[in-house]
């Protein structure tokens, strides 16, 4: 039993320290007086001029059935950057279908990330 449990906690170190220097962690996000993270419109805009929307392949403007999506979310300590931004199905974004990404990413990256507030979105 005890060396389950240093097997867990090593590979827990080891997935954690992994995370730590991926270039799409950033660390705890900065928040505002009333604790949303702050985030960059320029970076959405550049996402999308460099990457136009799926749907309708403009690069301004609206994109019907697809948002801009964080890989690594920014709650869980994820860069607001090109890097960490790809598009997404609205189904997946917004948890209409079977699957939903949202809560699937926060079990898989947020365990990682003491949380210092609690997140608002």
């Amino acid at each position: 039993m005890t060396r389950a449990i240093t097997l867990l906690v090593f590979l827990l170190l080891v997935a954690s320290l992994a995370l730590a220097q991926d270039p799409r962690y950033c660390g705890p996000p900065t928040r505002d007086a009333d604790g949303t993270i702050l985030r960059s419109r320029a970076v959405l805009r550049e996402f999308q001029r460099i990457y136009p929307c799926p749907a309708n392949g403009q690069p301004a403007g609206s994109c019907p059935g697809w948002y801009k999506d964080h890989i690594v979310p920014l709650v869980c300590g994820g860069c607001d950057s090109l890097e960490n931004l790809q598009w997404l199905p609205a189904d997946l974004k917004t948890c209409r279908g079977a699957l939903c990404k949202d809560r699937f990413e926060r079990r898989v990256y947020c365990r990682f990330i003491t949380p210092t507030t609690t997140p608002k979105e």
